[in-house]
């Protein structure tokens, strides 16, 4: 159901409901206010009646005392009955013999009862004639009653108007509110519209903001930083996209270059074998950088690490990266040395770790020269956080490539290529993507004394065995 209709429907139901308090409040204060004002002249009516009574003067009937067209009058003794009566009061008590009992205790007595052959609701007050305390034989009761029927005409029509009343409001309040509605929710409906036109390829569109300060405008605004955000995304998938394929192009072609050239007749058992050796080389860098740009594209990667991290000690997890790359460091004559408190903990994805700590060692034991060392450390560095480090003694990062590091892609040097044993430009990306995973940061400089660092700074629980 349309947001208009709701609002019309809940203004023209709020309407209803306090015309309907205003309804009972109102009608029942102002029959009160009638009745009382009945009351104030039927009593005093009462007491004209009991002094012509005790001087022994009073006369009931067309031509007595009281009135009788509208007023009803009685005299009855203390027993309830009928001493004297007018003509429209009847013969009959106006009163029951309860309210004869309630009257000789209190004094007097209000009440109301229907009389007549046509019955006809009257207001009737009733007073003893005597004084309570004597209790005699000629003690008297004193009956005075006055129709009610111009005071339920009264309210009848009072209920009239409140009903119409009542409808008309409904009515106008609906309709009010449906046109008021329309003129609030059209700068709505208006950047529904706008939202709706714009296209995966409208890379600068913005809802139009409508100059107020309400709701709508910060709504409006809310929705351009989220256009803002997702466009970005989509430009940073592309460009992703763009440079995997211009990354991946390259071994594709060395090895159906060297498939190609292998397949050729006259090839040496030699040449085969070099051949079949630098397709296999290029097939595993095809591997590993698949496996990098799957990496970085899973999109549920901070996820499904916060679910799996569990208190580890630091030092183990780093080990088991270092014993991985332990050869390859004999290999090239570089030492890999571990700093680490063996009671540092912090709540870890082991296997996410390593993936980031295998990336910076991988670039430490490839700029790092022979005869150097890789020094791997882990230190609490303030309340709640742990900071792993993997530093080399190689040429260092140019500064102009520091403010990049991080970026997919990006190498620390333009003229750095495969041949030369440079990476794909995914290693620090990895490593920046493994510390957000677990709530933290990471950070590329470096080192005074030469050479490259880079820290993982990660949350990290109390330090404990």
């Amino acid at each position: 159901m349309p947001i208009r209709i709701r609002l019309a429907l809940a203004a023209a139901a709020l309407t209803l409901v306090l015309f309907a308090v205003a309804w009972i409040v109102f009608v029942d204060s102002f029959r009160h206010g009638r009745v009382e004002s009945l009351d104030q002249g039927l009593a005093p009516q009462a007491a004209s009646l009991r002094r012509d009574l005790r001087a022994g003067k009073l006369s009931l009937g067309r031509a007595g005392s009281v009135p009788t067209r509208e007023v009803v009058a009685q005299v009855l003794d203390t027993d309830g009955n009928v001493v004297k009566s007018t003509n429209e009061a009847g013969p009959d008590p106006v009163i029951t013999r309860d309210i004869v009992r309630a009257v000789h205790k209190e004094g007097r007595v209000f009440t109301e009862r229907a009389l007549g052959p046509e019955p006809e609701t009257f207001r009737i007050i009733a007073i003893q004639a005597m004084s309570p305390k004597s209790q005699g034989e000629n003690d008297r009761i004193v009956v005075v009653g006055t129709s009610l029927e111009e005071t339920h005409n009264a309210v009848n029509d009072v209920e009239r108007f409140l009903l119409i009343s009542a409808g008309v409001a409904v009515v106008v309040v609906g309709i009010g509110a449906w046109f008021l509605a329309g003129a609030a929710l059209r700068p709505v409906e208006r950047m529904r519209r706008q939202a709706d036109a714009i296209s995966d390829r409208d890379v600068d569109a913005r809802l139009v903001v409508p100059h107020s300060r309400d709701e709508i405008a910060r709504l409006g605004r809310t929705m351009n930083r989220l256009l803002e955000r997702l466009q970005g995304s989509l430009g940073r998938q592309r460009n992703f996209v763009a440079d995997a394929g211009h990354e991946l192009r390259t071994p594709i072609s060395v090895l159906q270059t060297e498939l190609e050239l292998a397949g050729r007749p006259g090839r040496t058992e030699q040449e085969l074998r070099e051949a079949i050796s630098h397709a296999t080389r290029e097939t595993l860098r095809l591997g590993t950088l698949a496996d990098e740009l799957l990496f970085l594209a899973r999109s549920d990667v901070v996820q499904s690490a916060r679910s799996r991290r569990t208190p580890q000690r630091v030092v183990e997890a780093i080990e088991r990266s270092v014993e991985a790359f332990n050869g390859r460091a004999a290999e090239a004559g570089v030492r890999i040395a571990v700093e680490s408190d063996p009671t540092l903990q912090a709540p870890l994805d082991t296997e996410l770790l390593r993936r980031g700590l295998d990336n910076l060692l991988d670039n430490a034991l490839r700029y790092g020269p022979a005869g150097s060392t890789v020094t791997v450390t882990a230190a609490q560095t303030g309340p709640g956080w742990v900071a792993i480090t993997v530093a080399d003694e190689g040429p260092g990062f140019p500064q102009t490539f520091l403010p990049h590091a991080f970026e997919r892609f990006r190498r620390a040097s333009d003229a750095r290529g495969r041949d030369d044993g440079g990476g794909s430009g995914l290693g620090l990306a990895i490593a920046l993507a493994v510390a957000e995973a677990h709530g933290g940061t990471a950070t590329a400089a470096n080192r005074s004394v030469g050479g490259a660092i880079v820290t993982l700074r990660l949350p990290a629980n109390t330090r404990g065995g």
